[in-house]
């Protein structure tokens, strides 16, 4: 049986779902809570479902979409019925996208000949990183908390620090500043209240800015860049330390995501003591 989500299957869906990705489960819910889900039923069990959101993915006229079927229960036909819902749902809906997007697991299961055969083309590809090691030496740059002024060259520097990726995988707009000014809004007060706190900002010893990253409470990483006048300085390394020493010292075990495109911060983050532990691929498809 295919039924909407209801409230009350929320814990049981996230259990599952961590099951497949290394996501936390606040993550999940918040996911889950936004989007349109619809959950197979077998025997009393929730064996399966699948979603959309016309508005997680940041590109407008994009929908996002995920698919999941336990293991023990693929090769059945449940994850074709899933995403034929879905699929037949966007296409009728009153703000139809042109294009939708699915991130779903490469490292283990078929996932990807399973979208490949629905007509999706992969975009990027994103590994979980996990630190096992002991505390590191402390960078010798100048750290700073975040302070609301500095937030035009924190936003113009990692545009800038960015721009070469995001242009290696057609990513747009390719520089953050280029974003329309709702997202730029949404993200200005992203930064400027939720983020706010765990923000660091690095300088050199004659007081010119470095580049950031963002040490959230649970142990993860998030935009961690140097800005190009400084980069292939090492200044990387020290960034990846400082976080490393924070997090170790909340009794926590650091994380972080990087594409699998961006070679430099693979070899980076494996020479500071990171390691591999998923990969995750966003492919797309138009929706005709």
């Amino acid at each position: 049986m295919i039924r909407n989500l209801k409230e009350r299957d929320l814990g049981t869906v996230v259990a599952m779902l961590q099951k497949e990705v290394q996501w936390r489960p606040v993550e999940l819910a918040a996911i889950l809570k936004s989007a349109t889900v619809f959950l197979c039923e077998e025997q009393g069990e929730i064996v399966a479902c699948s979603l959309y959101d016309l508005t997680s993915f940041g590109e407008e006229g994009t929908a996002e979409m995920y698919v999941y079927t336990r293991p023990e229960q693929r090769k059945k036909g449940i994850g074709s019925r899933l995403f034929d819902l879905v699929w037949t749902q966007l296409l009728a809906h009153e703000q139809k996208p042109t294009a939708v997007v699915a991130t779903y697991r490469i490292d283990e299961g078929d996932a990807g000949g399973f979208f490949a055969k629905k007509g999706f083309a992969p975009l990027w590809g994103q590994h979980t990183m996990k630190y096992t090691g002991g505390m590191v030496p402390e960078p010798t740059l100048a750290v700073k908390p975040f302070a609301e002024q500095e937030l035009p060259c924190y936003i113009q520097s990692q545009s800038d620090a960015y721009y070469e990726v995001r242009k290696s995988i057609d990513l747009k707009p390719y520089r953050l500043t280029d974003y329309c000014e709702q997202t730029m809004d949404s993200w200005q007060k992203w930064l400027l209240t939720e983020m706010k706190d765990d923000i660091y900002m690095f300088y050199e010893e004659q007081g010119e800015f470095v580049g950031s990253l963002i040490v959230t409470p649970h142990g993860e990483a998030y935009d961690v860049f140097v800005d190009p006048k400084h980069q292939k300085k090492g200044y990387g390394k020290q960034l990846a330390r400082f976080f490393i020493n924070r997090t170790l010292e909340k009794g926590l075990q650091p994380y972080l995501v990087t594409g699998t495109h961006n070679k430099p911060a693979i070899a980076l983050y494996e020479g500071t003591g990171f390691r591999i532990t998923q990969t995750m691929l966003t492919a797309k498809r138009a929706l005709l």
